[in-house]
C-alpha cells in the first residue's frame, strides 16, 4: 500500500482454507444461450459485481483460472469465502480480488515496497498490524473487508475506485485492469455465472478526435441477417449510428478501447452516438450510460426494443451494453479476446432499453 514494488518471497499458504468454511450458496445467475454467455463473465469495460456474496463451490478447486494457479487460486477462494462468511456483497468481493490481484498477484508475499507485505501489501507502519498479522491470510482478508465497508460511499464506487480509496496506491488506475480477471475468478470458483455490476474499467475519456473515428457519414445500407430496418422520424440518425458501428466490425475488443482500432462495449456505443451529436456518457462507462438513460426518462421495455436502442446487462450498475438491431439481434464489442460483431441478444438483459434519439 502506497507505491508497491515487485515482491520476491512467497510464503506458503497458511491453513486458511481449512479455517474458512466453504459453503455452496447458489444465487441468482445469468443464464443464456451458447458461447456468448462467457461475455457476461469478462466484458467489463466497467465491471463490478452486485448481489449477495459468492460462495466457493464445494470440492476441488480448478488448477488454473486465467493467469492464476496453485496458491493464487487458494488465496482467491479464501477472499471469496471470508467475504461470504462476513455477508459482504459481490461488489466487495470483486474489490478485494482486484486489490489482491494488483498488489500481490494473489500471492501472500513476505515483503514488498518499504514495509508492505501480504496479499494486499498492507504496511505495518500505516496501522495495518504487525508483519505476522498482515501476512496471515485470514487476518488480512478480514481487515480489508472491515475497512472497506467503512469508507463513505464505497458501494457506489467502481471496484477499482474502492480499492484505490482503501489502498492509496501510487498507481490508482492499475486496479481497473484486473476487473475481467476478478469476474472470471468469481465465476470459476462459484461454479455459476456471476452477474457483474458497474463497468469498473472506464478507460480513457472519449475526445472529439476519437468521436470522429470512422467518419460521421456512415450509413446502414444493408441489413444483416435478422436485423430489422429503422423506422420513425429518426430513422436516418439511427442508421448513421448503426452504420458507424458496422464499420467497426472485426476490430479487437480491448478494455478501455474507444477507437479507432480497438473498442470495448461502452466505447463503441458512446462514439457511435457521438456521430449524430448525442453524448450518452461524459466519461466512458456502461454503468454511467445506463444511469444517464434512466435519468433521461427515455427508457422502453426490452420487449419493444428497436434498432439503435441501447441494451444493458447488470441492473442499475450495468456492466455491459450493446446496440439493438431490432428483434433479438445486436451489435457490440463483447469481451476480451473477441471482436466487434453482430450477435444474438444473450442471457438476461435489463428489462428496459434506452432510446437516446427520443431526445432529438
Amino acid at each position: 500500500m502506497g507505491g508497491k514494488g515487485s515482491m520476491i518471497a512467497i510464503a506458503a499458504l497458511a491453513p486458511v482454507i481449512g479455517i474458512v468454511v466453504i459453503v455452496v450458496v447458489l444465487f441468482t445467475i445469468i443464464t443464456g444461450a451458447g458461447d456468448d454467455d462467457a461475455a457476461a463473465a469478462t466484458c467489463g469495460a466497467a465491471g463490478t459485481v452486485s448481489g449477495t456474496a459468492v460462495s466457493v463451490q464445494d470440492g476441488e478447486l480448478p488448477a488454473k483460472v486465467g493467469p492464476y494457479s496453485g496458491d493464487q487460486i487458494k488465496n482467491a477462494a479464501a477472499i471469496l469465502s471470508i467475504g461470504q462468511e462476513r455477508g459482504v456483497t459481490q461488489h466487495a468481493q470483486q474489490t478485494a480480488l482486484m486489490a489482491a490481484m494488483t498488489e500481490s498477484s494473489l500471492n501472500n508475499l513476505d515483503g514488498g515496497d518499504r514495509d508492505s507485505a501480504g496479499l494486499f501489501q498492507m504496511r505495518s507502519s500505516q496501522g495495518w498490524g504487525t508483519h505476522a498479522q498482515v501476512t496471515d491470510i485470514s487476518y488480512a482478508i478480514n481487515l480489508f473487508y472491515e475497512r472497506l465497508v467503512k469508507i463513505p460511499g464505497w458501494d457506489t464506487m467502481t471496484p477499482g475506485e474502492a480499492a484505490q480509496a482503501l489502498e492509496g496506491s501510487a498507481f490508482p488506475d492499475a486496479y481497473d485492469t484486473k476487473s475481467a480477471y476478478a469476474v472470471e475468478m468469481m465465476n470459476a470458483l462459484s461454479g455459476v455465472t456471476v452477474s457483474t455490476v458497474s463497468q469498473t474499467n472506464e478507460g480513457a475519456t472519449c475526445t472529439a478526435d476519437t468521436a470522429s473515428a470512422g467518419g460521421s457519414g456512415a450509413t446502414n445500407d444493408s441489413l444483416a441477417a435478422g436485423e430489422q430496418p429503422a423506422t420513425g422520424p429518426h430513422a436516418a440518425q439511427i442508421n448513421q449510428v448503426i452504420g458507424f458501428a458496422k464499420q467497426q466490425l472485426g476490430k479487437d475488443y480491448v478494455l478501455g478501447g474507444a477507437g479507432p482500432n480497438v473498442w470495448d462495449c461502452s466505447g463503441l456505443t458512446k462514439v457511435a452516438y457521438a456521430q449524430i451529436g448525442i453524448n450518452i456518457d461524459a466519461g466512458h462507462s456502461a454503468t454511467t450510460q445506463w444511469r444517464n438513460g434512466v435519468a433521461s426518462g427515455n427508457m422502453h421495455p426490452l420487449s419493444e426494443a428497436q434498432p439503435g436502442d441501447l441494451i444493458f446487462w447488470g441492473g442499475n450498475d450495468a456492466w455491459h451494453v450493446g446496440i439493438s438491431l431490432g428483434g433479438d439481434m445486436m451489435i457490440a464489442a463483447p469481451k476480451p479476446g473477441d471482436v466487434v460483431k453482430i450477435q444474438k441478444v444473450w442471457g438476461t438483459p435489463n428489462s428496459q432499453v434506452w432510446r437516446p434519439t427520443d431526445a432529438l
